[in-house]
C-alpha cells in the first residue's frame, strides 16, 4: 500500500539530481492536470550536463478558480532550466482569482533557471503569485518574471482587476529578503502612468557565496545599453545576490532584455567557477 500524499489537481512536484557523469536527470515527479511537464531535454553544449523541463498547460491559461502549486528541489550537481510552453493567459471570471504557488529548493552546487512565459491578464481578472525561494551557499537561483499590460491587441491595456505577486527568499533557513507588488489599475487615476511600457520585469540571481558586487555592476551594464527599457539592480540583502526591476516598451525589448539578463548572470557565474578553480 503506498503511503505518499494524494496529488492534488494542479500540483507539480519536480526532484533533479546529477548522475555519475554529471548529467542532470529526474528523479521524482508528480503531477496533476492542469500542469504537465515534458521529457527531460539536453541541448545546451555549453551546459552539456544541464536538462530542460517544460511545463505545459492543456487548460490554455489560469482560471479564476485555480490553486496551482509548483515545487521544485534541485539537488547538488544539477542544472535544471524550467520554462512554460507558452505565456500565461488570466481569465476573468467568477471565483477567487487564480492562484499559484511556487516553493523551489536549490542545493550547493546546483542551478535552477525559471523562466516561464509571460502574464497576460485578461479584462477583470486576478492572479496572485507567491514564490518562496531556498538557496543554499554555493547555489543559484535564476528567476524571471513578466506581467503583461494586458490583451495590448484587444485594447485591454491595464483592464485587469488586481496582479498580486510575491517572493520570500531564504540563503538556508534564513529569510533575507522579502518583495510583494499588488497592483490594481482600477484604483489609480492613471493607470497608463502605472509602467512606462508594455512590460513589467522582475529578475532574480540568487547567488549566496559568489561575489554580488560584480554581479550588480555587470547587470547594470546590461541595463544601462538597453535604450527601449527603464530599469534599475540592486544588491539582495546580505550579498544574496541581485534584484531587478525593469519596464520594457514592447515584446521584442522584453525578449531581448530577457536573453540579456541570463546572459549576464550566467557568465558572472562562469567567471566565479573559473576563479575558485584557479585558486
Amino acid at each position: 500500500m503506498s503511503t505518499l500524499a494524494p496529488i492534488r489537481p494542479g500540483e507539480l512536484g519536480i526532484d533533479v539530481v546529477a548522475d555519475a557523469a554529471g548529467r542532470t536527470r529526474a528523479a521524482g515527479l508528480r503531477q496533476r492536470y492542469p500542469q504537465r511537464v515534458t521529457t527531460p531535454l539536453n541541448y545546451d553544449a555549453v551546459r552539456p550536463g544541464a536538462v530542460t523541463l517544460c511545463v505545459q498547460s492543456p487548460s490554455g491559461g489560469a482560471f479564476p478558480d485555480d490553486d496551482l502549486r509548483t515545487t521544485v528541489r534541485c539537488s547538488t550537481g544539477a542544472y535544471l532550466h524550467l520554462t512554460t510552453q507558452a505565456a500565461t493567459q488570466v481569465f476573468a471570471g467568477a471565483g477567487p482569482g487564480a492562484q499559484h504557488r511556487l516553493h523551489f529548493t536549490v542545493r550547493s552546487g546546483a542551478v535552477l533557471e525559471y523562466c516561464p512565459g509571460t502574464v497576460i491578464p485578461h479584462a477583470g481578472s486576478v492572479f496572485e503569485q507567491q514564490i518562496d525561494i531556498q538557496v543554499e551557499s554555493g547555489g543559484v537561483y535564476l528567476g524571471w518574471e513578466a506581467l503583461a499590460s494586458g490583451r495590448i491587441a484587444h485594447g485591454e491595456r491595464f483592464a485587469y482587476a488586481r496582479y498580486d505577486s510575491a517572493f520570500t527568499i531564504r540563503v538556508g533557513d534564513e529569510v533575507v529578503a522579502r518583495d510583494r507588488q499588488v497592483i490594481r489599475p482600477s484604483g489609480l487615476p492613471s493607470p497608463s502612468g502605472l509602467i512606462d511600457g508594455d512590460y513589467l520585469v522582475t529578475f532574480l540571481a540568487v547567488t549566496p557565496g559568489l561575489d554580488s558586487d560584480r554581479m550588480v555592476h555587470r547587470i547594470r551594464q546590461v541595463l544601462a545599453a538597453r535604450v527601449n527599457s527603464r530599469g534599475g539592480a540592486g544588491q539582495l540583502p546580505r550579498s544574496a545576490g541581485v534584484v531587478v526591476r525593469a519596464t520594457p516598451r514592447d515584446a521584442t525589448e522584453l525578449s531581448g532584455l530577457r536573453q540579456a539578463l541570463f546572459d549576464a548572470a550566467r557568465a558572472e557565474i562562469c567567471h566565479e567557477g573559473e576563479g575558485r578553480t584557479a585558486s
